[in-house]
């Protein structure tokens, strides 16, 4: 119970803000934001980081909110508004079953399930493509499709795992059944 109703966020107002510990990967950012509207809990998002504002240790991570749009990173905005449009959408993200799949290295796989609704998502935080191979058995019957919900592409679990197919460096996939 306690997992379910946690507070996740990114940085605050106590925090440097993400983007500027990040030395500015915004790939960092986008990456992060995906897999905390895919993890249990509830995803609070800190004024200014949906349009990429930076701010070192307090107070500097106060900064006023820029009002100027011209001054907004209007990509990050759409990524992060398709973010919470992904778990709007499932409700097996905002309230299901959590699975850690696999972790290894810079790559990292999760499971959510509720009812019969089941996403999968891997994250490659490394800045190599990653032959997807992530084990399933227990969790996915064989034959079992799943269809791309954010990225491209379909998988087929066989002999117990997902694979056969290249997830691109710094992004991460959902998959659906």
């Amino acid at each position: 119970h306690v997992t379910q109703a946690q507070l996740n966020l990114l940085d605050s107002h106590d925090t440097a803000r993400f983007l500027s510990l990040a030395g500015g990967d915004e790939s960092a950012l986008r990456m992060a934001m995906l897999f905390m509207m895919c993890y249990p809990g509830a995803p609070c998002i800190y004024y200014g980081d949906e349009i990429g504002v930076e701010g070192g240790k307090d107070p500097d991570c106060r900064r006023a909110f820029p009002w100027e749009k011209r001054r907004w990173n209007a990509k990050l905005l759409d990524y992060v508004r398709r973010c919470i449009a992904l778990r709007k959408a499932h409700p097996a993200l905002r309230r299901g079953e959590y699975k850690r799949l696999f972790a290894q290295e810079d790559v990292y796989a999760l499971g959510r399930r509720l009812a019969d609704e089941v996403l999968l998502g891997v994250f490659n935080t490394g800045t190599k493509p990653w032959d997807l191979n992530v084990p399933v058995q227990g969790y996915l019957e064989n034959g079992v499709t799943l269809q791309g919900v954010w990225g491209e592409g379909a998988v087929r679990v066989q002999e117990g795992r997902i694979a056969g197919m290249a997830v691109p460096a710094r992004t991460g996939i959902i998959w659906k059944t």
